[in-house]
């Protein structure tokens, strides 16, 4: 049996297992003393429910001065809650405002209206194909080479074909 090191603490353990149970008694312990209770997740819907101000507690509400609320469930400005960083920024706006440190909270980066992001998921949609590779009616294959000329030397042209949509 190999040795294995226990919760990065540098004792050895002689077990293998991650709480340390001898190998010889997983079988004994598992029949007679554990026991499963399934459970669903009845709110994890809630991340994916349309929202609008006034759902959610303000981190700091109004008057507040020595509570805030924290995590997916408090109102924050422009973020998805579904993500760790709306978790760090409500802490970071609550320990701002209540200790009044004047630092701004990180910006949530604005991909919505970044051509740059839309481009590049244009580029993925397609499946790395070419905008101009795509079967297309002939009166708007006619349009689009119109279009993609009057581009000619602009940034907008460069963004295409540096996202090799063109």
């Amino acid at each position: 049996m190999g040795k294995a090191t226990a919760g990065g603490c540098g004792k050895i353990s002689r077990y293998k297992t991650h709480l340390g149970v001898p190998e010889n008694l997983i079988e004994e312990l598992a029949r007679a003393s554990a026991s499963t209770v399934p459970c669903m997740i009845p709110y994890v819907t809630a991340f994916f429910m349309p929202r609008a101000a006034g759902d959610r507690p303000d981190v700091v509400p109004e008057g507040c001065v020595n509570y805030a609320f924290l995590g997916q469930f408090a109102q924050t400005e422009r973020d998805t809650i579904f993500t760790t960083e709306y978790s760090v920024r409500t802490a970071m706006e609550a320990v701002y405002t209540l200790l009044d440190v004047e630092r701004g909270v990180p910006e949530v980066f604005n991909s919505v209206y970044d051509i740059r992001c839309l481009l590049n998921a244009a580029h993925y949609l397609l499946d790395g194909r070419k905008l101009t590779e795509m079967k297309l009616p002939l009166h708007l294959k006619i349009a689009m080479r119109a279009g993609l000329d009057k581009l000619e030397g602009t940034t907008l042209l460069e963004l295409l074909h540096d996202y090799a949509l063109i």
